[in-house]
């Protein structure tokens, strides 16, 4: 299977309101509401059913929703949780493709949340269940190299580094661990496939990125617990 064939998962890296459409934004802004104020049957409305065909936002984004310029960082999950949701909620949320692994702005995944207010029956259900295992310290390595090389590229670019960053954690969630990160202006995506998964001594991220307008911009880095080597330059 090539990655053409493949299940790519989006990432929305940009940070600034202005950088959405008005029509989109609001469907973010509605979902973001709708997990704050623990209005349930609205934020699961808006979820489109599997094979609903004409979607503007998939069920994963709007399942990992986060509002655009919230320092906060929190997604539907970290609601559910501070707000002790109903358990059929949190399933319905986690089959959409909501991220047990996502952090928030003090780095609290939802179990945390949970388990820190004393909603111990959630805990159970908002468990990572990674997977892909990869050693968490092999994550932490990886994720701030990975950091570093999305701001330089975004800069060389599309000038453009006020982005928010994507976390490893999510790509063991992911049944094909591959991230599409958004980068405004850029007129491309970065790819980011978590490769190797199941031997440690050689898990890696493979992170691919050009822009159409520039061309022979293309960039393949690989990313390991000990360092970023890249692999392929000038294509595209």
């Amino acid at each position: 299977m090539t990655k053409t064939e493949r299940t790519y998962t989006r990432w929305l890296g940009s940070t600034r309101r202005d950088e959405y459409r008005p029509d989109y934004l609001a469907t973010l802004d509605q979902a973001a509401d709708a997990a704050q104020h623990g209005d349930w049957p609205t934020l699961l409305g808006l979820l489109p059913q599997p094979g609903q065909a004409g979607a503007q936002i998939s069920a994963t984004t709007l399942a990992n929703t986060r509002r655009v310029g919230d320092p906060s960082d929190s997604a539907p999950l970290h609601h559910a949780a501070r707000l002790a949701a109903p358990p059929a909620v949190i399933d319905q949320l986690v089959a959409a493709g909501a991220w047990r692994t996502l952090r928030d702005a003090h780095g609290e995944r939802p179990v945390d949340i949970a388990s820190r207010l004393g909603h111990h029956h959630l805990v159970p259900l908002l468990q990572p269940a990674p997977k892909h295992l990869v050693p968490d310290e092999v994550l932490r390595a990886m994720e701030p190299q990975l950091h570093v090389l999305l701001r330089a590229r975004a800069q060389e670019l599309a000038g453009h580094q006020d982005l928010l960053m994507p976390q490893v954690g999510v790509l063991t969630e992911l049944p094909d661990p591959l991230l599409a990160v958004t980068v405004p202006g850029m007129y491309g995506n970065f790819i980011i496939e978590l490769e190797h998964a199941d031997d440690p001594d050689t898990v890696r991220l493979e992170v691919s990125g050009s822009s159409r307008v520039a061309g022979g911009s293309g960039q393949t880095h690989h990313i390991t617990a000990a360092g970023c080597t890249l692999v392929e330059d000038g294509w595209g």
